[in-house]
């Protein structure tokens, strides 16, 4: 008999599960989808689970008839999708509301951690990257990493995307956004052009494995994150024979 019940569960949290899914393919909001999924046989913490940090929903506002102001009105509700830019005001406005609480913000708003550090750093843009994003020519997870740069290198950005109608991919992001910091940190000036830009899209790399017992024999002591420098700088200092 406990056997049965068990399956009877394993079924309908399945059941549940897929229901997340097929909402997740709809772009629902956080908030929506924990709304329509029956918590006897899933948790919160299963649905947020399943969702990932990652989760970008479509953020929808209704609009409903308000019959104080006009009796006359149709009641029919309206869909509108907010630009990324006003979803990113409205997060800023809850980061300041609770005082920076980004765990109280994401868990009273439904809001993935992930989600929500995206659309925030949107508000670091300069207005003509903004506004790029707003029209689709910048990606949001791409724009999260040029918001680190300082308004010089942002313009320059903006400068390369509406002059040459230039894509920047999350991976080019990336690299602008590490080179940046590095160049930051020793004080040198960092050089953004579209000829660097082309040089981030046709760089190659490969990945390069270790055993745990390589590591500690070749390794031993060197941060994980030092490694691949470790291995350049041996390298650059060695001279063929």
């Amino acid at each position: 008999m406990a056997e049965t019940n068990q399956l009877l569960i394993n079924y309908y949290k399945k059941e549940e599960m897929k229901k997340v899914k097929k909402m997740m393919e709809e772009k629902l909001e956080v908030g929506e989808i924990i709304k329509s999924v029956n918590m006897e046989w899933i948790s919160k913490e299963e649905v947020l689970n399943i969702l990932g940090e990652d989760y970008e929903p479509v953020i929808k506002e209704s609009k409903v008839e308000d019959k104080h102001k006009n009796e006359n009105m149709i009641n029919t509700p309206s869909v509108i999708q907010n630009t990324p830019m006003e979803i990113a005001k409205k997060y800023k406005k809850y980061f300041e509301e609770y005082n920076q609480n980004r765990k109280e913000i994401c868990k009273d708003k439904n809001i993935s951690n992930g989600t929500f550090q995206k659309y925030l750093r949107l508000n670091y843009l300069i207005p003509e990257l903004q506004e790029l994003v707003n029209n689709k020519k910048l990606g949001i997870n791409s724009a999260e990493h040029i918001s680190f740069l300082d308004e010089k290198k942002q313009i320059r950005i903006a400068e390369i995307i509406q002059n040459y109608n230039y894509e920047i991919t999350d991976n080019i992001a990336q690299k602008i956004k590490k080179d940046f910091g590095k160049s930051k940190k020793i004080s040198e000036n960092y050089i953004l052009s579209k000829e660097k830009l082309e040089s981030y899209k046709n760089e190659k790399s490969f990945k390069l494995t270790f055993t745990q017992e390589e590591i500690q024999k070749y390794f031993n002591g060197i941060p994980n994150k030092k490694i691949k420098e470790y291995i350049i700088s041996i390298l650059e200092n060695t001279q063929d024979v």
